[in-house]
């Protein structure tokens, strides 16, 4: 219901801005602007008898919360291994670049 609440607030918002909006173009125009309607009709229009409920359609495209908690746990298994091979190459590559044939320190 809230939903419902908020649109029809965000509707009159909007209608007050193109109110607005209708009177500076009328002012840059030169001309006096003309009186907002009294009251413009509410369209409702019937849904169709084969629209589908709308859980009916959610529930298609849900997934088992299972499932997300799976991929998670693999994703940042998979995000740990690529970082512990990066480090352990650039470590390696940091050895080789850097070793010298001088013979160690006494």
């Amino acid at each position: 219901m809230s939903d419902l609440n908020e649109l029809r607030r965000q509707r009159e918002l909007l209608k007050g801005h193109l109110a607005w909006l209708d009177k500076e173009i009328a002012a840059e125009e030169g001309r006096h602007p003309s009186p907002p309607p009294l009251q413009q009709p509410e369209f409702h229009a019937a849904a169709p008898a084969d629209d589908r409920d709308a859980e009916a359609i959610l529930s298609e495209y849900r997934t088992p919360s299972g499932s997300i908690a799976q991929k998670t746990k693999l994703g940042c298994l998979v995000y740990f291994a690529v970082a512990v091979l990066l480090t352990a190459g650039a470590v390696l590559a940091f050895y080789l670049l850097n070793r010298t044939g001088r013979p160690p320190l006494r």
